[in-house]
């Protein structure tokens, strides 16, 4: 018998090279989509996280901040005038504006609630009790703070703060003492330049303090004083600091902390950590004592795309 042999033709071979072609071209053109889709979608949920992440750490911190400390400084025009060096936050113009940090001093959290008797109550005895007896009261000297555990409060301000706070005449802590609608008795608002958050020389109305004993403040500077039955317990101020140090109009932005205005120290001097990098818009503004911020941040995915997100958050104290 005569053996017959079948082959392809060439058009059945041009035929099936086609459909490779197309296959190979769709399912390339699949895996870049994928791959693409798997870049943006890596991209936006790491800037998300980011994001997240620091805007919570920031509105943890506000959180404990005193009421009436809390400013907007113009970093291009560091000196003590307000509305051109600084500005309330709750005077923050609505269009565009240099007032891009943030500073405030925060309470002591940590030794108020941190142990089963307070650090430090937030109470002062400035008068005779109602039942006429006889307890230690405010003078321009100390102060007596009843149901307080300064002992404590100190070992804990020396921890936190690297040994430079420790409730003692070198290494004071500082005390604000506060009045419905954060005024003093008289009437008069706090005002940050007495604070030292803007001028580190005047610190008329936040004063240093060490401990002497468990329920007495001593007041380190002999100066006259307006005293309330509240005050708040601080170790260390804070600020918001965006910074472009490449030029390319993205941030970043940083914490400082662990710095004493009443000790005439500026943000500069105090530890300097980043909250997240890449930063395209961080704005403010505060109504009624609540603080809203927004804060955005992108990351880039080629040589000409970005992604980007915002987080927008409200602090009510």
């Amino acid at each position: 018998m005569k053996n017959i042999h079948s082959a392809f033709s060439m058009i059945e071979v041009i035929f099936v090279l086609v459909i490779l072609g197309v296959v190979a071209s769709i399912s390339s053109s699949i895996i870049v989509q994928v791959y693409e889709n798997y870049i943006t979608q890596e991209a936006l949920y790491s800037v998300t996280t980011k994001t997240e992440v620091a805007s919570i750490q920031i509105v943890n911190r506000l959180t404990y901040r005193i009421q009436g400390t809390t400013i907007a400084k113009d970093p291009n025009n560091n000196g003590f005038v307000e509305g051109i060096d600084w500005i309330m936050l709750k005077d923050i113009p609505k269009e565009d504006n240099n007032f891009t940090t943030v500073e405030w001093i925060g309470y002591d959290n940590d030794s108020l609630a941190g142990t089963k008797t307070p650090g430090w109550s937030g109470v002062a005895n400035y008068k005779t009790a109602a039942d006429g007896s006889t307890l230690p009261s405010a003078s321009r000297n100390s102060i007596y703070t009843p149901a307080s555990f300064l002992t404590n409060t100190a070992k804990i301000m020396d921890s936190l703060s690297n040994h430079k706070v420790e409730l003692t005449t070198t290494k004071p802590a500082a005390l604000i003492f506060q009045q419905k609608d954060n005024e003093y008795r008289t009437g008069q608002e706090y005002s940050p330049t007495c604070m030292g958050l803007i001028d580190p020389n005047n610190t008329n109305c936040i004063f240093r303090v060490a401990n002497s004993g468990d329920t007495n403040l001593t007041f380190i500077d002999a100066k006259p004083k307006i005293v309330t039955e509240r005050y708040k317990l601080a170790w260390s101020a804070y600020a918001l600091v965006p910074e472009d140090l490449d030029g390319d109009g993205l941030y970043d932005l940083y914490l400082y902390s662990n710095y004493q205005p009443w000790n005439r120290e500026k943000y500069t001097q105090g530890v300097k950590r980043l909250l997240t990098s890449n930063v395209s818009v961080f704005k403010f503004t505060e109504n009624g004592g609540v603080i809203q911020f927004k804060l955005c941040a992108s990351k880039k995915i080629s040589a000409t795309n970005r992604v980007s997100t915002c987080k927008e958050k409200v602090l009510i104290q």
